[in-house]
């Protein structure tokens, strides 16, 4: 049970690197910030070490499934709530969808 535990911590701290870092590039494109940029430049590397790790305990298709699909909720929570964009029924409907594959998933 501690090794799922520790898995699901690296899993929600990569995801949310990724997240960070597609925040910073988004507030880099929209403002020329170069702190956002340099932020970004120097934590890539570091998500990618941290989805490196997880796969040293998981499968590839499981682990990129799961990250991929908890970067894609973060990032629709973060341009919502951060940058005030809308999003349609469908797109919900979508992001639902994203829940439920993420629930699957750990179905195992």
């Amino acid at each position: 049970m501690r090794n799922i535990a520790i898995v699901w911590a690296l899993m929600l701290a990569c995801a949310g690197l990724f997240i960070l870092c597609d925040s910073l590039s988004a507030h880099w494109g929209k403002t020329g910030n170069a702190r956002s940029l340099v932020a970004f430049i120097v934590l890539s590397p570091l998500s990618y070490f941290v989805f490196a790790f997880i796969n040293r305990r998981m499968d590839l298709a499981v682990a990129g499934a799961l990250v991929n699909t908890l970067i894609v909720i973060g990032a629709v929570a973060v341009g919502v709530l951060v940058f005030e964009e809308q999003l349609s029924s469908l797109q919900y409907v979508g992001i639902g969808l994203a829940l439920a594959s993420v629930t699957l998933l750990n179905l195992s």
